[in-house]
């Protein structure tokens, strides 16, 4: 039986011709989709109660903060799939979606103490990914 998969083989040869910049971008990227699908299902886990006290029930948060963790829930494992895929599109939703939280963030404060962590945790990560973007877009540039 052979070893040979050839799926594997075309991405192996394509992560080589990358330049080592644009190899990192690739890596943080999926990353940052591992993150995103895990802040999904933690979004998920709000939603349905799962080790939450009374207090802090989905139910008992403001509604603002309720429909920051149904966006999440929704948007954040869509965008880490897409991240992980490499499709060009998931980083934009990734944007969007970060931008859109860090906006409900501001306009409704009260209620989002424990999402606070993972809304800045999630605009380092934009940060990066403009710098790690920045210096691969001019490595290629130097090519």
């Amino acid at each position: 039986m052979s070893q040979y998969d050839p799926i594997d083989a075309s991405a192996r040869a394509h992560m080589e011709r990358l330049t080592p910049w644009r190899r990192r971008l690739v890596f943080f990227l999926r990353a940052v989709a591992f993150f995103l699908i895990l802040e999904g299902i933690y979004h998920w886990a709000v939603i349905c109660g799962i080790g939450e006290a009374n207090e802090a029930r989905f139910e008992n948060l403001p509604t603002a903060s309720q429909g920051i963790v149904i966006w999440s829930a929704i948007v954040a494992p869509i965008a880490g799939v897409g991240l992980w895929l490499g499709a060009g599109w998931a980083v934009v939703l990734w944007l969007f979606a970060t931008a859109t939280q860090v906006v409900f963030g501001v306009w409704a404060p009260d209620g989002i103490g424990r999402l606070l962590v993972l809304t800045l945790f999630e605009a380092a990560l934009v940060v990066a990914y403009a710098i790690i973007s920045i210096r691969a877009a001019r490595e290629s540039d130097q090519d």
